[in-house]
């Protein structure tokens, strides 16, 4: 079973955006697998943590800007609050993938848990409002 699984209360009905949403749960998936992989010795298992992080961090990035960009294109009203939203999560996965490259250790079952519990929420509600605001302007 997976840690996080593709709901339909995820769907924006933007298809760029499901996307998008699909794949970093894949990613967010991957991540919770490689720090539950036992076999692996712990600087192995470090190393593929911060890989799968930055591959998180990348792709969550350049994403926000797809769903910033559809929001200016239609003057979405609650652009400022959408974008600060991701701001904050961009600098938080930051500071913590800085930490875990000063201080290797273990990515805690709290640290899954709030990239579970963002992303979902995110989606869930802020994404939710940006999404049937531009199904309403004809994006799908």
């Amino acid at each position: 079973m997976s840690f996080i699984e593709w709901q339909d209360q995820l769907a924006t009905h933007i298809f760029v955006v499901d996307q998008e949403h699909r794949f970093l749960i894949k990613t967010l998936n991957k991540l919770h697998e490689v720090v539950n992989e036992s076999q692996l010795s712990q600087q192995a298992r470090d190393t593929l943590v911060m890989e799968v992080l930055n591959d998180l961090t990348f792709y969550t990035q350049t994403h926000f800007v797809v769903e910033e960009e559809l929001m200016r294109v239609y003057a979405y009203p609650g652009l400022v609050n959408h974008k600060a939203e991701h701001d904050s999560f961009v600098a938080k996965v930051g500071y913590l993938t800085g930490e875990i490259k000063s201080h290797p250790m273990d990515i805690s079952n709290h640290l899954l848990g709030f990239l579970k519990d963002w992303l979902t929420k995110h989606i869930m509600v802020i994404d939710s409002n940006m999404g049937k605001f531009l199904t309403e302007k004809g994006q799908n």
